[in-house]
């Protein structure tokens, strides 16, 4: 193992990556992220005389379960073809060594799903400016009371954006900053079974397994089923894992973030294991 050549194959990979053309799709999702999340808090503001805490829409982007499913499915456009396995892999392969290779991937993803993530949360931040003073002290009236006091008149699409298992158990900013930490782990995890089912020469079992386990996850979620621990999605919601008045947690984060480390490097090992025995030899695996 080396890691200059880990780094060297992974900030080429990500190089790559940031020029290409489906990087648009960023643009797609920061206008439904507007329609979605920030103009229903806004709307509701302005039923009550009120502005949203600008931090507020980043804490309903990661914990809304339709959102939760559009932003990992963007991230899995985006690595459309990873990893990339065309006719110059071979020679890349044979100068990094395939241990190097399978760990540089490994980094490239998680610089990839940091950047994402992170240019998102800016987009975010940054449309939600015109409607949210830049500083406030903890939840805003649009969160804590916007459903007490409109009742039955209150925007469906704005009422379950900030659960009360969210706002009534933390601050906003350790629910931005929980939220994004989860959800990275998140797209690692989907990335990294990517790169095993390559390895496999199951790339498209790889892609529905990660679609599956998002769709179904999610439908757990809204039918509320104790079986939603088993996927994703439930341990990327960080309300879920807390109820709406009690302190004790329903699930410990941690235990959320050692089933996505304990995933990843599952996929990883798969991946690593793969690349020593696979045959690489013939360029007819590339046509």
């Amino acid at each position: 193992m080396n890691a200059r050549k880990i780094v060297l194959h992974a900030r080429m990979e990500y190089s790559l990556w940031l020029t290409n053309p489906r990087m648009s799709i960023l643009l797609v999702l920061l206008v439904l992220i507007h329609s979605m999340v920030i103009q229903p808090l806004a709307q509701a503001g302005g039923q009550i005389g009120v502005r949203f805490h600008l931090l507020e829409p980043l804490a309903a982007l990661c914990n809304s379960t339709l959102i939760l499913l559009i932003l990992p499915l963007g991230f899995l456009i985006l690595m459309v073809g990873f990893p990339r396995m065309d006719r110059g892999f071979l020679l890349q392969l044979y100068r990094v060594g395939r241990l190097n290779w399978v760990l540089g991937e490994l980094l490239y993803l998680c610089m990839a799903a940091g950047t994402y993530l992170g240019v998102v949360l800016l987009g975010t931040a940054l449309c939600s400016l015109p409607y949210a003073p830049i500083t406030s002290p903890g939840w805003s009236a649009v969160a804590t009371d916007y459903v007490n006091i409109l009742g039955e008149s209150a925007l469906k699409s704005a009422v379950g954006l900030l659960p009360k298992n969210l706002y009534q158990q933390m601050g906003p900013g350790a629910a931005v900053a929980g939220s994004f930490l989860l959800l990275f782990l998140c797209l690692v995890l989907m990335g990294a079974i990517l790169l095993a089912a390559s390895l496999l020469r199951i790339n498209s079992l790889g892609i529905a397994v990660d679609a599956a386990l998002l769709l179904v996850g999610a439908g757990f979620v809204i039918l509320d089923s104790p079986w939603m621990w088993g996927f994703p999605c439930a341990h990327a919601l960080i309300w879920l894992h807390y109820n709406p008045y009690f302190r004790t947690p329903v699930c410990p984060l941690w235990v959320s973030g050692l089933y996505f480390l304990l995933g990843a490097a599952l996929m990883t090992a798969l991946a690593c294991v793969t690349a020593k025995q696979r045959s690489f030899d013939s360029m007819l695996e590339f046509d």
